[in-house]
């Protein structure tokens, strides 16, 4: 009987360790669906509108050339692909709540949708289901060793967050 017993902790222990491990869970094509991304990983991010698959690719600072100085202090720009699985066509701009946090502060200084600079042009467009965007989101940020880009909001469950770090910049 105490064969038996010991047999039973040790599964439901194998169970309840497998259970609790990792932090985000990934579909079947290695998409997240909630979670902190790294630069370079594919995030599954949920909507009234539909599904839509974001990549950040790369970010970087750029000053801007004169007439274009940040209000803040720097631009992040980071160059994002986004796939939609929305049924229906959107206007890109209109669905993707993107934010930046600077020092885990949010930072509403967002530029427009469409805006364009010498280093790139605010993502904007209309996406239909299947097809693919690739462009910059840019925020005017202040100066930091720490960002975070955040699709969606702290309330939601499934936001997107991608943790950025000085190295991460190009």
């Amino acid at each position: 009987m105490k064969k038996w017993g010991f047999l039973f902790v040790l599964v439901l222990s194998v169970f309840l360790i497998s259970a609790c491990g990792g932090d985000s869970e990934t579909g079947g094509d290695g998409i997240s669906e909630d979670g902190t991304l790294t630069i370079g990983e594919t995030g599954l991010y949920t909507s009234t509108a539909g599904d839509f698959e974001v990549t950040i690719n790369s970010v970087k600072f750029e000053t801007g050339e004169d007439g274009e100085k940040a209000l803040r202090g720097t631009y992040v720009v980071a160059n994002a692909t986004v796939t939609s699985r929305a049924s229906k066509a959107v206007n890109i701009e209109d669905v993707l709540p993107f934010k930046i946090f600077v020092d885990n502060v949010v930072n509403w200084n967002n530029v427009t949708a469409g805006t364009e600079f010498s280093f790139g042009t605010q993502i904007s467009g209309e996406i239909k289901d299947g097809e693919s965007i690739t462009g910059e989101i840019i925020f005017d940020a202040r100066e930091s060793e720490t960002y975070k880009i955040m699709l969606g909001s702290k309330a939601e469950t499934t936001k997107l967050e991608w943790d950025l770090a000085s190295d991460d910049f190009q």
